[in-house]
């Protein structure tokens, strides 16, 4: 995200992660027996006959090496309490004149490469961390945040959405801590849920994957999306940037499959249903690509931060009728936002109804004195 966030590439639109949303799809327009799910993952269509020979990457994420060691000796006792551990790891790592190191959104290291450049985005934090709580003895997890999303250009053809991550600590006297690249942008209030190695290393992967898709480097755009693939397999995002690179080599037969693939296992994604939809609508298929983007409509109008997007829009240029409606649903949706209640109180008062303009205020300072 992204600030803070792991430079999570959804190529074209990408959502978060939820459950499978049971949404009617209508037929796909090839045989769905044409193109199986072994085909899409077979490498065929890159490598030829040498596929059966290729191997995929092994990037060693979470490994350390013995300099990192000595870093830990010098700076985090192995004899300290854990939340000693913890505060002295974190200075370690931030602290200018040892490692001080700085958020980059667009670089997705190894633990490693993040020790070695001092810089990364929450991935890279959370794998260098995690490496590193984990040599000390900590009990640490990988979190998935479901921060607001936010979507960056990448060219032409390709967008990113960017998800968040990052390190619980599980500690045996105390309460459990959190630690984030980002702690700024975590809000208490956002939903938050542990993930497995396996899912958090996939990311990697995945990271990397669509970073050579940017450079239509499609051969190792495939190899690293079918790793993330192959740790984390029900992965919507992941299968979404799969369909994006058979739609890049102008296979749409493989494409639609992976997109097909990707609602079965969440068909609440908008990312997967407008890329569904801009292959349609590029294969002249202009009924169901209308159909999908409508279902991506749809969905995101039920986003409380897309609502509060356009309740600014609207603000700006003046129409306030229009701004409080969708705050009113934004609200519905997420009501512990406190710039959903600034814009809130700005809008009634632009109404002329100054206590509800007061009131809103009120619990927007209310909200912020809490977080």
């Amino acid at each position: 995200m992204l600030n803070l966030r792991t430079k999570f590439l959804f190529i074209l639109l990408v959502l978060v992660l939820s459950g499978c949303s049971g949404i009617k799809t209508q037929d796909p327009f090839y045989s769905a027996a044409v193109v199986t799910r072994t085909d899409l993952l077979s490498g065929k269509v890159f490598f030829g006959d040498q596929a059966k020979k290729i191997i995929l990457p092994e990037d060693h994420v979470m490994e350390i090496n013995d300099t990192m060691r000595a870093y830990l000796d010098r700076y985090v006792s192995q004899s300290y309490p854990e939340n000693t551990k913890v505060r002295t790891l974190t200075r370690m790592i931030f602290g200018k004149g040892i490692l001080g190191m700085e958020y980059a959104a667009d670089k997705t290291h190894t633990a490693r490469e993040a020790f070695l450049k001092t810089e990364g985005n929450c991935l890279s934090f959370s794998y260098l961390f995690t490496a590193l709580a984990r040599e000390r003895g900590l009990r640490v997890s990988f979190q998935e945040v479901d921060v607001p999303l936010e979507w960056s250009e990448a060219g032409e053809e390709l967008s990113y959405v960017s998800r968040h991550v990052n390190v619980l600590i599980d500690l045996r006297v105390f309460q459990d801590f959190i630690v984030d690249i980002y702690s700024v942008r975590v809000q208490s209030h956002y939903n938050s849920r542990k993930i497995s190695d396996d899912y958090a290393i996939a990311l990697y992967y995945s990271n990397k994957g669509t970073d050579y898709l940017f450079t239509k480097d499609y051969d190792n755009a495939f190899l690293y999306l079918v790793k993330a693939l192959e740790l984390s397999p029900r992965d919507a995002a992941i299968w979404s940037n799969l369909g994006v690179l058979y739609r890049m080599k102008g296979m749409y037969n493989y494409a639609e499959k992976a997109y097909f693939i990707a609602l079965r296992y969440d068909g609440r994604q908008k990312s997967v249903l407008t890329n569904l939809s801009a292959l349609y609508e590029h294969m002249g298929e202009i009924e169901k690509s209308e159909y999908y983007l409508q279902l991506a409509k749809n969905y995101q109008m039920k986003n409380p931060y897309y609502r509060f997007n356009k309740a600014r829009d609207a603000f700006e240029v003046g129409d306030y009728e229009l701004a409080l409606s969708h705050l009113k649903v934004a609200l519905k949706r997420q009501g512990r936002e406190r710039k959903f209640y600034d814009l809130l109180g700005a809008t009634y008062a632009k109404l002329g109804d100054e206590s509800r303009a007061n009131m809103a205020w009120v619990k927007a300072k209310e909200l912020m004195q809490s977080q």
